[in-house]
């Protein structure tokens, strides 16, 4: 997953630089998000080193202390991924659209999910007593399962008002209804992100039922979570892969024409050929010749040609 995201980020940021020639906010908060994802990863390969999917009872003290302090920080950094990721699709929304109405639409969405991140964060950095508030499988903490499931409930909102904007954005424009279809469905690629979500919800309800062997049951949430983060970031980049992958030309058949085929088009390469003034030149097709003619001058006089 890091590795797709870091691929998909690169292909992305790369791609808009060239055209913009400079790094627009919507890259500067999905960078955020990237290097958030990677200490993600990070912090549940630690966990996972240090005893997830293995029965608690059998676990060390040490190896207790070392999993709840990497799951307490892969929680921090997937709020902050999923928060950077959705700031970077308002800020590109932003940035496309003139529409007053639109612009007060994404202000609105803006300020919610700015509502919604600052006591997530909060909630998510102290969920338990000082000193060890890293402690989440202590007695002193809240119920976190339903905190995360809530979490998830309010994501879901977001991510399907993400996918309805783009949508709204673009029905009103003159554009053929195929290349609106292939707009919206970059943009509803977060369908798979929302997926994730009820996913996360989901085993977030079922790992209430064995709470008491936690760090056994809990791999399977935790492996939600790293799809959420992955897919929040990716399909944010999918429009761009696929751009890349269209236009992308190996030049290893057609070196030296001309003209490139497309997928679209029949034309068969066209080689460069010279064009002699006043004599017959034939295409590069063979089928038409042409008399080409030298254009006539006008210093003063133009000797009765137009």
């Amino acid at each position: 997953m890091v590795a797709s995201v870091v691929i998909a980020v690169g292909i992305k940021v790369t791609l808009s630089s060239i055209v913009h020639r400079k790094r627009i906010t919507e890259d500067i908060a999905l960078i955020l998000a990237t290097g958030f994802s990677i200490g993600f990863s990070i912090s549940l390969s630690l966990a996972v080193a240090n005893g997830i999917g293995q029965h608690q009872d059998a676990l060390s003290s040490h190896q207790l202390k070392s999993l709840q302090k990497a799951v307490y920080s892969a929680n921090i950094l997937l709020i902050l991924v999923s928060s950077c990721v959705q700031a970077s699709i308002l800020s590109f929304l932003h940035e496309i659209t003139p529409d007053r109405l639109h612009r007060r639409l994404i202000y609105g969405v803006a300020g919610f999910i700015a509502l919604f991140f600052i006591p997530s964060f909060f909630v998510a950095a102290f969920p338990c007593h000082s000193p060890d508030v890293w402690g989440v499988l202590g007695a002193q903490c809240i119920d976190q399962l339903s905190f995360w499931e809530a979490f998830a409930g309010v994501n879901l909102v977001i991510e399907g008002t993400l996918i309805l904007l783009p949508a709204l954005m673009v029905h009103p424009l003159m554009m053929n209804r195929r290349r609106k279809v292939i707009v919206i469905s970059g943009f509803a690629a977060r369908l798979t992100v929302i997926g994730a979500f009820v996913a996360q919800l989901y085993e977030a309800q079922s790992l209430k039922t064995h709470i008491l062997d936690w760090t056994f049951h809990a791999w399977k949430y935790l492996l939600t979570m790293v799809f959420v983060q992955g897919l929040s970031i990716i399909t944010v980049c999918i429009p761009y892969i696929r751009n890349l992958l269209l236009g992308m030309e190996s030049g290893m058949i057609q070196t030296g024409h001309f003209k490139l085929p497309n997928r679209r088009s029949i034309d068969t390469e066209i080689s460069l050929q010279p064009i002699a003034i006043g004599k017959m030149s034939t295409n590069s097709f063979g089928n038409a010749r042409t008399k080409l003619e030298v254009p006539a001058t006008c210093h003063g006089k133009n000797d009765g040609h137009v």
